[in-house]
């Protein structure tokens, strides 16, 4: 099972935390060592426990290692420094300009569907064109119901029942739940992944739908003849200076295809 870091042990000293990221993004002592500024040799002390970094080297290894900012606490932490990076409350006061700046992205992408979601895919916010999809595919309490997309997604009652092609759906999304489970080290994203696993619905081997025309994977959805088939993009906040900031992601369907557009445009003018 994976090991997860964002909870430190008594017994793991910044070292053991260094080590495991540093094996985790295949990185030699070397490379790390030429990138962070300091010495092999030195890289191997601290490793060891035989040296103990400075604040400042800490952060320039976390750095180094791309490690996402709740993590750099944790290397801060574990060599004996106060955290760093703070995590708001995406409702708080803080975040205003943030959810202001959201809201009218979203918002300028109606008439199709757009949401916020945070790093364990909870659904932060959403547009007109979002709420209407699932309002058409699962009724008005879905969104109630399910507050993340995943869970949305994988329920018995949620919207695979309504994905043409599912089972390569089904297996390209769980496999992307567990790259970021292996890459970002988020305990909240591994207990979602553990529990979207009790829901997968087959593992039988399968060819993925490729469709020549498109240079993207599509995700189609069909309910009483009607079709509607989109590709997703993924918009991340620059320089995010809190963990709540750099967790934000903003997902966008856009239309493949002219019976798709219209449907949507035809909506917006009901």
């Amino acid at each position: 099972m994976l090991k997860l870091k964002e909870n430190i042990k008594k017994e793991e000293s910044i070292g053991d935390v260094l080590r495991f990221w540093r094996q985790l993004k295949r990185i030699s002592q070397m490379d790390l060592a030429l990138d962070a500024g300091v010495s092999s040799k030195h890289l191997s002390f601290v490793e060891t426990g035989k040296s103990q970094p400075s604040r400042d080297l800490v952060l320039k290894l976390a750095q180094s290692l791309n490690v996402p900012l709740r993590h750099r606490n944790v290397f801060l932490r574990a060599a004996g420094f106060a955290s760093e990076f703070d995590e708001e409350p995406f409702d708080g006061q803080k975040m205003g300009i943030v959810r202001q700046a959201l809201t009218r992205m979203i918002k300028m992408h109606e008439p199709y569907p757009a949401l916020v979601i945070n790093t364990a895919y909870k659904i932060l916010m959403t547009n007109s064109g979002y709420d209407q999809m699932i309002k058409f595919y699962l009724g008005e309490n879905a969104l109630k119901k399910y507050n993340n997309v995943y869970r949305l997604t994988f329920a018995e009652d949620g919207l695979r029942q309504y994905i043409k092609d599912w089972p390569a759906i089904e297996h390209f999304m769980l496999g992307r739940l567990w790259d970021e489970v292996v890459s970002t080290q988020n305990n909240e994203l591994f207990e979602l992944y553990e529990d979207i696993l009790l829901l997968r619905t087959g593992e039988k081997p399968f060819t993925f739908p490729i469709d020549n025309n498109l240079p993207i994977m599509s995700l189609t959805l069909e309910k009483d003849s009607m079709k509607a088939s989109f590709f997703t993009t993924i918009t991340m906040l620059g320089t995010p200076l809190d963990l709540t900031t750099q967790e934000l992601r903003m997902e966008s369907l856009f239309p493949t295809d002219e019976e798709t557009k219209r449907l949507f445009l035809f909506k917006d003018q009901k």
